[in-house]
């Protein structure tokens, strides 16, 4: 079987990866719309080369956009218009595309690190069968996250090699892509920080080539770019804002946010946050309804958490076993590691850290890099294959679980299943809308008796008026009621809200 394994080369290996994955998130491709899609391609449609100029104005943004993201929001969303007919599975594909790029940088960071083959395609597959990646396989909204990540691990990987090569031509591609980064999402001003962990790293295990002084002037390009980027962006767009982007600075809360992110990354399902309260008391509720799939994702994280632990003691104990008098712990390689995967997690969640409402799953695409290369260089560490073994099993398995749970409760797949059936209800009847000028969703008295509102829900998915503007050109108003004695205007299609929400 070794000889076998063996003979499988590298890019055979990732290929396989990457396959895998791509059979995991199979279902995404046949998702819709929904949310802030509406929205983002009502801004994204284009005549003409001026306006697309201006998805990149940094001191102006769109109407109704806060946030500066033209690359992977205007200009992916456009392509939709321009070339897809508004078809989301192209959408999905450039997604997947952009994943699988992604995950070959994760393998050539992990090598560059760890200098370990076995280590960097674990890592590979480890972030790769990641269940906290549904969020941006299945949401095309937060296709930002992707190319962010995508640009960022270039920038940081060709500065890598202008440290070893001092070559000009490596040095500039790092900071273009830098560029892009920031053009892709607002997270990316850690980038420069990420590069500073780097140089620190690999001038711990002294191969880097570049002095620190003329590393500092090297940073300084990018530095200025974030001074002038910072200055646009919150003189232009200010500090997002909406009903979870409530900031709070205090170190517990941060603690407590920064813990949550651990957990998911470990594959634990996001939607356990909403089940566990202050002193870790645990909502009933979360057995009551769900103990089918929530208690073998426990019983396999227990599991996942045990190996982790007996592998970070072995690698302790072997430290002390070979430990020298006079040396410093933190210089031991395994410890560093360890360390700087920690250092690595942190940085790239500190932009999210103080927004203990608004956290997802879908912001560890960049810190769960330095988790896959920690996590896996452990298990190598070791050298017990049958551990290592049980560990990808136990953590494929409990992927596989927490993303069927997720894709079964989630937001997301549920405003995708909303957003369709109104869709196709629509088209199939077309011909019959022709009279009318407003669409009305409106609530029963049996409604009334839920937690919310049907037609409330219908707002939110449909993006107000955003799908109708999108998908029939402003042909209809569109009016959500809770009550269907306010539908009394004339020259309207009055719908039950609740006969799209699929109960």
């Amino acid at each position: 079987m070794n000889k076998i394994f063996k003979k499988i080369k590298t890019w055979q290996w990732l290929l396989g990866i990457i396959v895998l994955s791509f059979i995991i998130f199979f279902p995404a491709f046949n998702t819709f719309f929904t949310n802030d899609d509406f929205f983002l391609l009502k801004i994204s449609k284009i005549e003409n080369i001026g306006e697309f100029i201006n998805f990149f104005n940094l001191t102006k943004g769109t109407d109704g956009l806060g946030m500066y993201r033209p690359l992977t929001t205007q200009v992916f969303y456009s392509l939709s218009w321009k070339f897809f007919n508004l078809n989301p599975i192209c959408l999905h594909i450039i997604s997947f595309m952009t994943f699988a790029g992604i995950i070959y940088l994760v393998y050539k960071l992990a090598k560059i690190v760890t200098h370990s083959e076995n280590v960097s395609l674990i890592a590979a597959f480890l972030y790769a069968t990641s269940a906290t990646h549904f969020g941006h396989l299945y949401y095309l909204a937060t296709y930002q996250e992707l190319g962010m990540t995508l640009f960022t691990l270039l920038s940081c990987l060709f500065f890598l090699e202008y440290l070893n090569k001092q070559r000009f031509g490596k040095w500039l591609l790092s900071f273009l892509f830098f560029l892009l980064s920031l053009l892709s999402k607002e997270t990316a001003v850690m980038a420069p920080f990420l590069i500073i962990l780097l140089y620190l790293f690999v001038s711990f295990q002294r191969r880097s080539k570049l002095s620190a002084k003329k590393f500092i002037y090297s940073l300084i390009p990018y530095f200025l770019i974030l001074f002038i980027y910072f200055f646009f962006r919150f003189s232009s767009y200010g500090f997002a804002t909406g009903d979870s982007y409530i900031w709070n600075f205090s170190i517990e809360r941060a603690v407590n946010t920064l813990g949550w992110y651990g957990l998911w990354s470990l594959n634990l399902p996001e939607m356990l946050v909403d089940f566990v309260g202050p002193g870790l008391k645990l909502n009933p509720n979360l057995l009551k309804y769900y103990s089918k799939e929530i208690i073998p994702i426990l019983i396999l994280f227990a599991l996942e958490l045990v190996i982790l632990l007996y592998a970070f003691i072995k690698v302790i104990i072997n430290i002390f076993r070979n430990h020298k008098p006079g040396k410093l712990l933190i210089t031991h390689y395994p410890l560093f590691i360890i360390l700087f995967g920690g250092a690595w997690f942190v940085l790239a969640l500190v932009p999210v850290l103080f927004l203990p409402v608004h956290k997802f799953t879908f912001y560890l695409t960049m810190p769960l890099v330095s988790i896959s290369v920690a996590v896996s260089y452990l298990l190598v560490s070791n050298n017990k294959k049958p551990i290592t073994i049980l560990f990808l099993a136990t953590w494929f398995s409990l992927s596989i679980l927490t993303l069927t749970l997720t894709v079964k409760t989630n937001w997301i797949t549920k405003g995708q299943e909303t957003a369709r059936r109104v869709h196709n209800y629509l088209i199939e009847n077309e011909l019959a809308l022709g009279k009318y000028e407003t669409i009305v969703f409106y609530d029963t008295e049996e409604d009334k008796g839920l937690p919310w509102s049907p037609s409330g829900i219908l707002k939110v998915v449909l993006s107000d008026n955003n799908y109708l503007k999108v998908f029939w050109n402003d042909r209809f108003s569109v009016k959500y009621y809770n009550s269907e004695d306010q539908t009394a205007e004339a020259l309207i299609l009055k719908l039950r809200a609740r006969k799209f929400l699929g109960y």
